[in-house]
């Protein structure tokens, strides 16, 4: 029996709207989630059983109410929670609503639009799958509801089977000249929900403006993605990653630079290229490998310590290359005010005044005096910890003569206390240290619990040095993640994290600047093509044309000659039709009709044979396509045997 086409269109259109509220769900509160459910359950009670679950007048005002409330909480700083609300809202009506053409219609519309409108929270490659799910089966319930118009309520197999192949290919055209719109429509140079969208992702890292050990008892030893960056795999003790540097020291902690300090390189060190993605957050400041020189972030500019910021809150992914030169080699040779840098707080520890008293008295230079602080901090015992810190005014106290464990805030912070009281110019550093190389897709992968403190101390001759002081504990291989084992469910993650990367860096990420490089490149490519290059083109797309004329025009032979069986027999019987009786036949006239204009017995015993088969959606067997053949050779005129 032929599928009846109003349930196929219930079906997808049921499909449609769940397709296009999935996306949505994470985001609206539980009144719509309840309200697209019951919907949804009232539309299915409706089709299924036929019994009217929510009285249309009751739907109307309740749809309405629901659209004004939410209507009114529109604001420039809340603009996009109220418009999935009232999508929702007009889904479940759409859903519960008795169902006619121009409902299903307006229902199609409704879950693209809420299908576009989950981009305003997630453009993963998510929205991708759910697009490319939906397009067909919007397609196909178009085609369906337009034959519906035409009376059509009924399909036999074949034709359904047809039916479908076409819709089908309506989606798949398009999505072919995806890659070309999408490359050549025009951009804007800032991000349109910036302007709307104000609320970004996790914060960065965790870091803030100032360094103050002691402020938690724990860190956190996990956190979200902050960035990637692609990069050929390098030794673990050069990916320090440096996003910001803290000079100024006072009662409250270490504060972050405020003056502007360019670098300066001598000779022609190595540099190493890296291209950065960060994720959504709130930090203006830009994430380059240790030490970075220079960047191609639009509008970005140098800030102290050859650290880098941006010009605007970082509402959506920020992609862009920075060169670094490994340990900052040759470079930041401005000497430093000496006196600032060497000053401390007069709140600190009086055992620590005279532990820094006694490396000053150790050496008579800045190296060997620094020296003496490493070496005290390697035999001093310490230990790396997350959990159980010293918390309070005499944390760092507590953490250098009592406890001797702590995180990399402990450790930097000591550290450069001890120097500056040895009579050492010492600063922070804050960042990221080290990071997850990914195989599959050539970069690392860094997330927030890397967030990272060390030091940098001025020595006349050799420049600002970087120290680690993390790195002298006891335990700090391990600590400071060292090699994870790397088991199934690690590679499929890996597996998916690399998907992710190729979308943020082909989709999300592509924008007005990368336009202008494609378009360069096609430009400087244009412009060095000779002319012989011309003709030796030529002749190749002259050649691949005629090819493909003979491809088309052998295939077209082919399927003549391999038709298959039934077809044959039914050319031959309009052949036949126009030989014995005159009667022009075309494809959209049927056997049973060419049976009544002609009154043949013997053309009525071909309708019977060929449309009791092909008719009911099966092929003919031997025996039939025999008898066919039979009478189809001795004619239609002649009496039957």
């Amino acid at each position: 029996m032929a599928p009846d086409l109003s349930r196929l269109t219930a079906l997808l259109g049921f499909g449609s709207a769940l397709l296009g509220f999935i996306p949505l769900f994470a985001h609206v509160p539980l009144l719509p989630q309840l309200l697209f459910a019951g919907g949804l359950l009232a539309g299915l009670a409706r089709e299924v059983r036929g019994t009217v679950t929510v009285p249309p007048p009751f739907l109307t005002v309740g749809a309405t109410a629901l659209f004004l409330w939410y209507a009114a909480q529109f604001s420039r700083h809340n603009p996009a929670l109220p418009v999935i609300c009232i999508l929702t809202v007009l889904l479940a009506a759409r859903l519960a609503a008795e169902k006619t053409p121009r409902t299903w219609l307006q229902l199609c519309a409704l879950s693209l639009f809420a299908l576009a409108a989950s981009s305003l929270f997630d453009l993963g490659p998510r929205f991708l799958l759910l697009l490319v799910l939906m397009l067909p089966v919007l397609a196909l319930q178009v085609v369906l509801l337009t034959m519906q118009g035409h009376g059509v309520t009924r399909l036999a197999g074949p034709a359904l089977r047809h039916l479908l192949v076409v819709g089908l290919l309506i989606p798949v055209c398009s999505l072919l000249l995806v890659p070309l719109f999408f490359s050549m429509l025009p951009r804007t140079r800032l991000p349109l929900w910036s302007f709307i969208q104000q609320a970004g992702g996790t914060t960065p890292g965790g870091l803030s403006d100032t360094v103050v050990p002691g402020r938690s008892s724990t860190v956190p030893d996990s956190g979200p993605l902050v960035f990637r960056a692609e990069l050929e795999r390098r030794p673990a003790g050069q990916l320090y990653w440096r996003v910001a540097v803290f000079s100024r020291l006072d009662e409250r902690g270490w504060q972050r630079d405020s003056g502007v300090q360019t670098v300066r390189v001598t000779g022609q060190p190595v540099r190493i290229e890296q291209t950065i993605t960060m994720e959504p957050g709130s930090s203006r400041m830009l994430v380059g490998l240790d030490l970075p020189v220079s960047f191609t972030h639009p509008g970005g500019s140098s800030i102290p310590g050859a650290t880098w910021n941006r010009p605007l809150p970082a509402s959506r992914r920020v992609r862009y290359t920075v060169t670094s030169l490994p340990d900052g080699a040759g470079a930041l040779r401005t000497p430093p005010a000496r006196e600032q840098l060497t000053s401390l707080p007069a709140g600190v520890s009086p055992r620590l005044r005279q532990l820094a008293q006694r490396f000053r008295r150790e050496g008579t230079s800045d190296r060997q005096r620094l020296d003496a602080v490493v070496t005290w901090f390697r035999n001093g015992n310490f230990r790396y910890s997350r959990n159980d810190l010293p918390t309070g005014a005499d944390a760092l106290e507590r953490f250098l003569f009592e406890r001797r464990a702590g995180h990399c805030e402990f450790f930097a912070s000591a550290f450069a206390h001890l120097a500056r009281g040895a009579g050492i110019p010492a600063r922070l550093v804050g960042g990221y240290l080290g990071g997850e190389f990914n195989e599959l897709g050539a970069y690392y992968r860094i997330t927030e619990e890397r967030a990272h403190v060390w030091v940098e101390a001025w020595l006349e001759r050799e420049g600002w040095v970087r120290i680690d002081p993390s790195s002298f504990a006891i335990n700090a291989d391990v600590a400071l993640g060292g090699q994870r084992r790397t088991s199934l469910a690690q590679q499929t993650r890996l597996l998916l994290d690399t998907l992710d990367h190729l979308w943020t860096s082909a989709v999300i990420t592509y924008d007005f600047e990368r336009q202008l490089e494609l378009a360069s490149g096609m430009s400087s490519r244009l412009h060095v093509v000779r002319l012989g290059d011309l003709r030796r083109w030529s002749w190749a797309i002259g050649g691949g044309c005629l090819l493909g004329l003979l491809s088309w025009y052998g295939v077209r032979c082919w399927r003549a000659g391999h038709l298959r069986r039934e077809e044959r027999l039914l050319r031959r019987f309009r052949a036949a039709i126009k030989r014995d009786f005159g009667l022009s036949v075309d494809r959209n006239t049927g056997l049973f009709d060419c049976a009544e204009r002609t009154g043949n017995a013997r053309v009525r015993t071909f309708a019977d044979i060929y449309g009791g088969a092909v008719y009911r959606g099966r092929r003919l067997t031997e025996e039939e396509a025999a008898q066919l053949r039979r009478l189809l050779r001795q004619g239609f005129l002649i009496r039957p045997e």
